[in-house]
């Protein structure tokens, strides 16, 4: 996505918090302060958001000597999102169909604001009173649950570690539906999306092929990230995509591939790219509907 004038404040708030979380003494955060404030200043002439953030990002991972500045919060994150998930096992014994499906892609998507790298950020406590209120400013997960009852091969491409553990009932639901899966998720930490290993301890193997993008770059991009990804998108039928972040990179360098997104609006730019308010949800076809759709 083309960077706009109010991103710039923002990765740079996000970067910063970074390093100032650090448990380093006051004097090294200054200096490294200064010392990304000098990087950061030659970034803004990139035109992609999605290339700024990574790049800032593994500047701040540079400066910190650490690969992976979320391990604690992915794990807290993870452990209470595993709780939360229990908790709605009862409810989806009743329900079948798009009905269920649609109930699971929402928490999916409502999980997606356990996310530290971006301005509203939430506390994955307050995830159930916050999910309640989440509203979808446009919905078209009824013609993607048509679309799959017609497909037969899906890449899921998945995003922050907390909300990876509701992508699983999404991911465990497709399967029982009888599509075959392969489920993207990052080689290296970026922010607190989920790494490869991370997917292995959750057991996402266990219905599909786990794919590694091979990087810690936020999306999937040709040349950024390993060739096993960008193949994985072109095998499916559908690409259902989570996040600001995967959807950024679509729309940076958009593949071939009929591509779903579902994100949370967190900020301006990406409401606006979504056709949605700032806060609410988004599902929808990055390209239309696919002519098999409106062919129904």
């Amino acid at each position: 996505m083309k960077l706009s004038p109010e991103c710039v404040p923002c990765i740079y708030r996000t970067r910063t918090s970074e390093i100032l979380a650090s448990v380093l003494p006051d004097g090294e955060k200054l200096r490294l302060l200064r010392d990304f404030t000098k990087y950061y200043g030659d970034l803004i002439d990139d035109s992609s958001t999605v290339i700024v953030a990574w790049k800032g990002f593994r500047k701040v991972k540079e400066l910190l000597r650490e690969t992976d500045l979320y391990r604690e919060y992915k794990e807290k994150s993870h452990k209470i999102a595993l709780e939360l998930a229990r908790s709605i096992e009862g409810r989806l014994e009743e329900l079948s169909g798009y009905e269920r499906f649609r109930y699971l892609v929402g928490l999916s998507v409502a999980a997606n604001l356990l996310d530290p790298g971006s301005p509203n950020s939430l506390d994955p406590e307050v995830f159930w009173e916050k999910a309640s209120k989440i509203r979808f400013g446009r919905d078209e997960t009824d013609r993607l649950y048509l679309l799959l009852l017609q497909s037969s091969k899906v890449t899921y491409v998945l995003d922050n570690c907390g909300e990876a553990v509701f992508d699983s009932l999404v991911i465990r639901d497709l399967r029982r539906m009888g599509l075959k899966l392969k489920i993207i998720v990052r080689g290296e930490p970026y922010q607190n999306d989920i790494t490869y290993q991370e997917a292995l301890r959750l057991g996402l193997q266990e219905y599909g092929e786990l794919v590694s993008t091979g990087t810690d770059f936020p999306g999937i991009v040709p040349g950024h990230v390993s060739e096993e990804a960008v193949k994985a998108l072109e095998w499916a039928d559908i690409v259902i995509s989570k996040g600001m972040a995967n959807f950024e990179s679509f729309m940076y360098a958009q593949p071939a591939a009929n591509v779903f997104v579902l994100l949370m609006a967190k900020c301006g730019p990406i409401a606006r790219a979504s056709n949605v308010n700032v806060g609410e949800a988004a599902a929808f076809f990055l390209k239309g509907p696919p002519a098999m759709l409106n062919a129904v």
